[in-house]
């Protein structure tokens, strides 16, 4: 999956960025995010304003699945997944 097709998965069932997981910035609050940096795919948490604990990927695949089993958990956490 890639990331646009996740984020649209992810937003179909009310998982949306920025409030269960985060593409690049920092979200709302304590999150997981997910970015690419010079053709290199990372997730990380966001925390307190900043990024911590970045994880090189060897693809965006497996990357994207990382962050989307993570967000579908939380998501479900928060009450916000729709079937």
């Amino acid at each position: 999956m890639t990331l646009d097709e996740m984020k649209k998965h992810l937003a179909a069932h009310g998982a949306e960025d920025g409030v269960v997981y985060s593409h690049g910035g920092l979200g709302g609050g304590e999150i997981d995010g997910i970015e690419e940096i010079d053709g290199i795919w990372y997730t990380y948490f966001s925390e307190r304003g900043s990024k911590r604990g970045y994880k090189a990927w060897p693809s965006e695949e497996e990357a994207v699945e990382y962050i989307a089993r993570r967000a579908q958990v939380i998501a479900k956490q928060f009450g916000v997944w729709r079937e």
